[in-house]
């Protein structure tokens, strides 16, 4: 569960990527939010195999895991002269129930995330993942819009 230093500063924000405008907006935010603190931003890319065809195998999964690697590393990279302390990581599972448990795992302050991503048809509000870790954290969510993330309306 998220610590809190009972003055309401943001001490750690977890921001999942996926290479998606929306997720390109919410670090953005995140950082703007954490510039000027002694914050921390968690940058996280999900390897989503779990409802993957039987065919995929090690390597396949190998690769998926080096191309968010890459991701990561690039965007720890890109943003590494803010003010805020940014890290990354690559985990494999289901993305929602992954954000959520690294962010019990990490004491996330603040999960800040698109409301859809680079997953197929949207849901009506949320896209399925945004509305899973809504619906399951155990911190606070911030869900940036697709009007920020990509000026559609």
């Amino acid at each position: 569960m998220a610590t809190d230093r009972g003055d309401g500063t943001l001490r750690t924000i977890l921001v999942p990527i996926d290479g998606s405008d929306g997720a390109a907006a919410a670090l953005d935010l995140a950082l703007s939010l954490a510039d000027g603190t002694e914050a921390t931003v968690h940058v996280l890319a999900v390897v989503d195999v779990t409802d993957a065809p039987l065919w995929f195998d090690a390597a396949l999964v190998s690769d998926l895991e080096r191309a968010k690697d890459r991701l990561v590393g690039e965007v720890v990279a890109t943003y590494d002269d803010h003010d805020a302390h940014v890290t990354g990581a690559v985990r494999r599972g289901r993305p929602a129930r992954t954000i959520v448990d690294y962010a019990d795992e990490q004491a996330i302050d603040l999960i800040v995330l698109g409301r859809s991503g680079r997953s197929g048809i949207a849901p009506p509000l949320l896209g399925s993942t945004a509305d899973r870790v809504v619906r399951t954290a155990t911190t606070s969510v911030l869900v940036v819009p697709d009007e920020v993330a990509g000026g559609e309306e």
